[in-house]
């Protein structure tokens, strides 16, 4: 059914439908009366006034319907029903000569838009029913497609769209649904929300639910993730507002799918963080030589006491701490770049933002000093800790400190003979509970044109091959996520970038200075060999580095232990049902059967058998095989330290002895 025409100013084009001609004849003189134009079509049936109605043009349709109820073919309200049925109807006014007030409200509940009894005073009542039948109608029509428009945008929007009335789902448009795997709104209109909710994410969502359906009118703004159909998790960015539903408080959830988004996004911090250390490779390889070169003095020092058959065990017994110490410090350092380097998939916790800074410097100093550098650090004044990842703050501070180094490099001539510097600044803003954490630097500032871009992806300053444009454009990503931003200015005769992080229990401890393996002295203390003593237990140890597994047993040997060795898996296997060890020493990452496999043979064979799992590979500790009630499963890391491993297989030895 097509809405009223528009119609020239004055004039009227009236369809009157009407069976008594004297009636006809008198609603046609009044309506002339008023001195508007109108031009009125009459007929005597309803079925030629719908035969009228289904033929004429929509340039030709009436502006209004005059219906008698009472007509030879047609009674009642039926008779409004079929008339608006016709394709090209217009408002209906009813005309009867009954004064039934009853008929009159059921009239206006099947469509009319008046009613009116044929007792007219005057013209003007007819005409003023007519203009405001018209009008109402029109208002009627604009609304039906206001909200045709509305719903269309809202089922066509490429975001989840749902009204909750608490927990129930009262609408979702086709995006929601596509989202959440179903394949009609029906299937989700009912149900609970949070059923579809990841049980991380509960919460948060039943908190804001529960906030909304109590009156809450502000907006809220969170992340959570659900749990599709089929099973997969998917994350989404919320916004939600208040809204009513049948008369009760609701929420208006907006809510988009940011799965592949955060996806590419952890591909990008990857990405940035392994140029990073591509870039960072000549410090690397200094801060590994600095040992390595400790380490091989040492050792030569010793092994020229022997040539010379002058061996001094006090000298020897302080080259060997000292390199036992150096292997230590190696260690640190390969763990941190393994750590550094690995997919961020850790969760958020609070940490000291200054061991960050501290790693950051330790990572670019030595590029730094041969260009010729120096970086200077200001600590904050007061302790304090942030909530994210440490591993991304320091991926954030080495761009930045990277950046300013390559600007004064590229700058050089225009630093005045002053020399490099790059100062790094630690300020708290207990007032406002923030962090700022500012690298300013002489290399000559950011173009003011390229400060609004800096941030934006793909977008460098660097001459062509020198720069991706995306390790400020992560940078911020991790800021942000971490609750901060980052703010870009010239200062002086550099740039000064500002990284602004929340900040929580300001001026308290860290609290964490003991438990980081980092503040460990590099050097260990003199400590007295162990005594050896007898041990009644047979050990096996595995490892496919022969050097290393040898070492391993002569050591345990001569600490009184039954030891038997292989260099893979399958001889492993084999070699216990002989000797049917009582505790098994194994690395994980071997050829042909690794170390899981492994203790998954062995402890078909004794379900019981206690294990010391060894790796060099960070993410096989938070993969270990599975612990059993009375067979507990140890990860050490390589290298290995073997007072360490000694204490670990004492323990053992008392609870198997229990």
């Amino acid at each position: 059914m097509n809405g009223p025409r528009l119609m020239t100013e004055n004039r009227f084009r009236i369809l009157l439908v009407e069976d008594n001609p004297g009636d006809a004849f008198l609603v046609k003189t009044l309506l002339e009366e008023t001195g508007e134009r109108f031009e009125i079509e009459h007929r005597s049936d309803l079925a030629s006034a719908m035969a009228l109605l289904n033929d004429v043009s929509p340039d030709g349709a009436f502006d209004v319907v005059l219906l008698d109820l009472t007509l030879p073919d047609s009674s009642g309200v039926e008779t409004i029903r079929r008339i608006r049925s016709c394709a090209n109807s217009a408002p209906v006014v009813v005309l009867t000569g009954h004064k039934d007030e009853e008929l009159a409200f059921e009239a206006l509940q099947h469509g009319a838009e008046d009613y009116l009894t044929k007792e007219f005073p005057d013209g003007r009542t007819i005409r003023r029913s007519i203009r405001y039948a018209i009008e109402r109608s029109r208002a009627e029509q604009a609304l039906k497609e206001s909200e045709e428009r509305y719903r269309k945008l809202v089922e066509l929007a490429p975001e989840l769209i749902s009204v909750l009335s608490g927990e129930e789902i009262a609408y979702i448009n086709q995006q929601g649904v596509s989202i959440l795997h179903g394949s009609d709104s029906s299937e989700l209109v009912g149900r609970s929300f949070m059923e579809m909710v990841h049980p991380d994410s509960r919460e948060i969502m039943g908190e804001y639910i529960a906030r909304y359906a109590g009156g809450y009118t502000g907006r809220a703004d969170f992340v959570i993730m659900c749990r599709r159909g089929d099973g997969e998790n998917v994350e989404l960015e919320v916004s939600a507002i208040a809204f009513t539903h049948e008369g009760a408080p609701a929420m208006l959830m907006l809510a988009e799918d940011v799965t592949e988004k955060r996806k590419i996004e952890r591909q990008l911090v990857q990405t940035s963080k392994l140029a990073t250390l591509g870039e960072m490779a000549a410090s690397v390889a200094h801060e590994m030589n600095q040992p390595l070169n400790v380490i091989r003095m040492a050792a030569d020092t010793c092994a020229l006491q022997y040539e010379l058959e002058k061996v001094q065990p006090s000298f020897q017994r302080e080259r060997l701490s000292l390199i036992s110490g150096q292997t230590r410090r190696m260690a640190e350092i390969i763990r941190h770049l393994q750590i550094y380097s690995r997919p961020d998939e850790d969760d958020f916790e609070l940490f000291d933002p200054m061991r960050a800074v501290t790693r950051a410097v330790d990572m670019v100093e030595h590029d730094c000093r041969l260009a010729g550098i120096v970086v200077d650090v200001v600590p904050a004044a007061e302790n304090c800790q942030v909530l994210g990842r440490q591993v991304q703050l320091e991926q954030v501070l080495v761009n930045m400190l990277t950046n300013a180094r390559d600007a004064i490099t590229e700058n050089g001539d225009d630093a005045g003979g002053i020399g490099g510097l790059i100062r790094l600044t630690a300020m708290l803003d207990a007032d406002q509970e923030v962090l700022r954490i500012a690298i300013n630097d002489n290399g000559g500032g950011v173009p003011e044109d390229a400060i609004g871009l800096i941030f934006h992806p793909f977008f460098t300053t660097k001459d062509v091959g020198k720069g991706t444009g995306l390790g400020l454009s992560v940078s911020y990503g991790i800021v942000e996520g971490m609750g901060g931003h980052i703010d870009v200015r010239n200062e002086g005769d550099g740039a000064c970038f500002e990284i602004v992080l929340p900040a929580v229990h300001i001026g308290e401890n860290a609290g964490n200075d003991v438990d980081d393996p980092d503040d460990a002295p590099l050097l260990p203390q003199q400590e007295r060999l162990p005594e050896t003593r007898p041990r009644n237990l047979r050990i096996m140890v595995v490892d496919d580095e022969i050097d290393a597994m040898e070492i391993i047993a002569a050591y345990l040997e001569a600490q009184g232990f039954s030891v038997s060795a292989a260099s893979d898996g399958e001889d492993a296997l084999a070699l216990a049902g002989v000797v049917q060890p009582d505790i098994l020493i194994t690395d994980i990452r071997m050829p042909q059967m690794d170390g899981n496999s492994l203790v998954r043979a062995l402890r078909e064979r004794n379900p019981a058998l206690p294990v010391i799992v060894m790796t060099g590979h960070p993410g096989d500790a938070d993969r270990p095989v599975e612990d059993g009630d009375d067979a507990p499963v140890m990860v050490m890391s390589k290298p290995l330290d073997l007072k360490e491993l000694l204490a670990t297989l004492d323990e053992i030895s008392e609870v198997v002895a229990g």
